[in-house]
């Protein structure tokens, strides 16, 4: 472990999450390190890569006693998180996606994030039990999304345009797209097959609107059965998709095209997961303790996705490739080019690179 480094993360903590005190600005920075350099979310491997003159089975205990600490207030972190993410923000449009993961059959968490460049940064979570509807959270799952929204938004810059999108197991609720236009936002949900929209011409079943290659579009009452709330029907289907999307949105100017964005959350699933910090392996059970350790996980992801954008910025990433349609794309994600530019630069040179969250000029 690299202590210039270490120490340097430690005070961009320090400044970006004043609502942590010493002693948790100290272990989230060694941790989130730990993370990064074990690229694994189990306790000892994380251990091992951050001990600092004391046994492997004591910097273990540290961890414990870190995601088990109650004092911890997660919902000051995902404030002052979410305003470090947004930086930048104000005057322009953004992003955010909501969807449910679950770590095998034991827990699962709902995730509102922040889109960017392909990925998804965490912003907000609720972790709870997996599979089991008496745990699930006593509020439902339109208020706790609700909440994390409205959590999310203390941090979000006032002139920030924000668009949700959701899947149609979330997206299909008029009260959460109540919820969202109450805030001030944008939506764009996937609904069910069978949801329709009202219009002078006649009752629309969505879904069945638009053949590939052509996108349709209505205004008019959606939810027929649960609120008929007034709102624009959007059904695209694109090449190499076996499905179209039927959406519903509360901004005319939306073509539904957008909703791909909602695939970037997947990714970063997979990175927090298979393809970087193993997040399944890890064996707390606890939901509590769980929300706590995804806050080191979290803080690692979003420092790698940020030196990935930094490489691509400093011209140290992969080139881009042309596909067969003419396009160009990145080789590598900017989770992956973020972790060889960690390795290859920051270990190094021994310089803690803040994380830098810049458009890719070159897709432009």
């Amino acid at each position: 472990m690299n202590h210039q480094i270490l120490y340097q993360w430690s005070a961009e903590l320090a400044m970006q999450l004043p609502g942590l005190n010493s002693w948790q600005v100290e272990n989230l920075a060694l941790f989130s390190y730990g993370v990064i350099e074990a690229e694994s979310s189990q306790q000892m491997r994380i251990a091992r890569n951050v001990v600092c003159g004391e046994q492997t089975a004591s910097a273990e205990k540290r961890l414990r006693r870190f995601i088990a600490n109650e004092n911890l207030s997660l919902t000051r972190f995902f404030i002052e998180w979410t305003a470090w993410m947004m930086r930048g923000s104000e005057g322009n449009e953004v992003v955010v996606l909501v969807d449910e993961t679950k770590l095998g059959d034991r827990l699962a968490l709902m995730v509102v994030g922040l889109a960017y460049e392909g990925r998804c940064i965490p912003l907000a979570w609720r972790c709870y039990r997996a599979n089991d509807a008496t745990a699930y959270p006593v509020e439902g799952q339109v208020e706790m999304i609700a909440q994390l929204l409205a959590t999310v938004q203390q941090g979000i810059p006032p002139t920030t345009s924000v668009l949700v999108l959701a899947d149609r197991g979330i997206g299909t609720s008029p009260e959460l797209c109540k919820r969202v236009a109450g805030l001030g936002w944008r939506y764009l949900f996937r609904v069910t097959k069978q949801s329709k929209i009202i219009t002078e011409a006649g009752d629309y079943t969505i879904y069945e609107q638009v053949t590939p290659g052509h996108p349709w579009a209505a205004s008019g009452l959606v939810f027929k059965q649960r609120g008929r709330i007034p709102a624009h029907a959007r059904a695209v289907w694109q090449d190499g998709y076996d499905e179209p999307w039927a959406l519903v949105t509360n901004d005319e100017r939306l073509t539904g095209y957008e909703y791909a964005q909602r695939n970037w959350q997947e990714q970063s699933f997979r990175d927090l997961k298979s393809g970087g910090w193993q997040w399944s392996t890890s064996r707390v059970r606890c939901p509590n303790r769980m929300a706590r350790f995804t806050m080191i996980l979290v803080v690692a992801y979003g420092w790698i996705v940020g030196l990935g954008s930094y490489a691509i910025h400093q011209s140290r990433a992969r080139r881009l490739v042309r596909q067969a349609d003419g396009k160009l794309r990145r080789q590598w994600s900017l989770f992956k080019e973020g972790l060889q530019f960690f390795t290859d630069y920051v270990v190094k040179q021994g310089v803690c690179l803040k994380p830098c969250f810049l458009s890719d000029k070159r897709l432009c």
